[in-house]
């Protein structure tokens, strides 16, 4: 008797175990991926998944996991909250019912706005990147300027900053330094031995993409890492990033392996491995944007636009001055432009630099078109 007891309440637990994971893999497969999803804290607003604040995006990788649904069919919903420069959260619902999307903005927090709840169709989503920002846009949507939305930009452009500088220490007793302040590195070659390299600096495409990879690791948010770990000879690391007038500091191990650590150990062995290569002292220049006019062998650019810029730069740019935009122009020379069309995306490596500004000109020495659709 005991024996049949005991295999009953077995079979019971096998049974609700079985039951639970199925429900699990339904809510993923099928229906609105809502299941085991983080939500961010945000004051008045409940079911955040995405938080854009002035200089920094929280859960970004729900974004791009919403995308990646779209891409696949799979229906999926997600909330992200956009604060106004007075701090008024805008919040943007996205549902998609695998065929087609729907974009609500709500903009009744906001009391310097409209107040108004508005709701858009639009058939899907292009994910469009350039060197220096990266946008979401709802594309084919009804009711709204060239059918398109701007769902979420993140812009990440090093050159709009005051000041962009870092020093790194790494090493079991940091006692190794990557420091683009004072253009100095210090690496240690054997216990007794250390090499220090003075005027040294990185190049400003390497900057650039470190500056990019902390955007993306939220910087500006608190962290909450882990700097002390039960592992002998384990590496080390601290951040200090100078940005404009202030500083953050980061202190970390390389045992952390929370979300925040594993992004800024990435951001860390990225600059240690730029740091130990030979960089191109002139490294080639490249630009990228779109074709707003031609002639027979020069094309004009409007660069690090998105597709929905585009389209409102070319209405208004014959009523204005490009002086007026803060966007950069640069003629392209030497172009067969028969290859081309109005509002191509092209990309071109220049011989030399850019000369001049609104609009600038360079020589080209390649140019391709880019290619910009949902599957990007």
């Amino acid at each position: 008797m005991k024996n049949f007891t005991y295999i009953n309440i077995l079979l019971m637990l096998i049974i609700l175990l079985v039951g639970c994971n199925t429900v699990g893999n339904d809510s993923i497969k099928g229906g609105t991926q809502k299941a085991d999803r983080y939500k961010l804290e945000v004051k008045g607003v409940d079911n955040v998944d995405v938080l854009d604040t002035h200089g920094g995006v929280e859960g970004w990788e729900q974004m791009q996991g919403f995308y990646d649904n779209i891409q696949n069919g799979i229906a999926s919903d997600l909330r992200i909250v956009h604060y106004t420069i007075e701090g008024a959260p805008i919040v943007t619902d996205l549902t998609y019912n695998g065929e087609s999307l729907e974009v609500k903005n709500d903009y009744s927090r906001d009391t310097y706005g409209s107040g108004e709840i508005i709701t858009n169709k639009c058939g899907n989503m292009v994910k469009e990147a350039n060197d220096t920002n990266l946008s979401y846009i709802a594309i084919d949507c009804n009711g709204i300027p060239y059918g398109m939305d701007t769902i979420l930009q993140i812009s990440y452009d090093s050159s709009e900053q005051d000041l962009f500088e870092f020093e790194l220490m790494y090493g079991e007793e940091l006692e190794n330094e990557i420091n683009t302040l004072t253009k100095q590195a210090k690496k240690e070659i054997t216990v007794n031995e250390t090499e220090v390299m003075a005027d040294f600096d990185l190049p400003p495409h390497i900057k650039q993409e470190v500056f990019n990879r902390l955007v993306f690791a939220n910087y500006l948010a608190e962290k909450d890492l882990k700097a002390m770990c039960d592992i002998e000879d384990i590496m080390n690391y601290q951040l200090k990033v100078h940005i404009n007038s202030g500083q953050r500091v980061f202190r970390w191990a390389a045992c952390d392996q929370s979300v925040d650590g594993v992004k800024l150990t990435e951001v860390a062995e990225y600059i240690i491995e730029q740091s130990d290569k030979k960089q191109s002292v002139e490294p080639e220049i490249k630009v990228q944007g779109y074709v707003l006019e031609m002639t027979k062998d020069t094309m004009l650019i409007v660069e690090e636009i998105n597709m929905l810029d585009f389209e409102w730069i070319k209405v208004e740019l014959p009523q204005s001055d490009m002086n007026s935009f803060v966007f950069d122009f640069t003629n392209l020379e030497g172009v067969n432009t028969t290859e081309f069309s109005i509002g191509d995306k092209v990309q071109a490596t220049l011989k030399g630099t850019v000369r001049g500004s609104k609009p600038g000109s360079a020589n080209v020495k390649e140019i391709k078109k880019i290619e910009i659709n949902a599957n990007d």
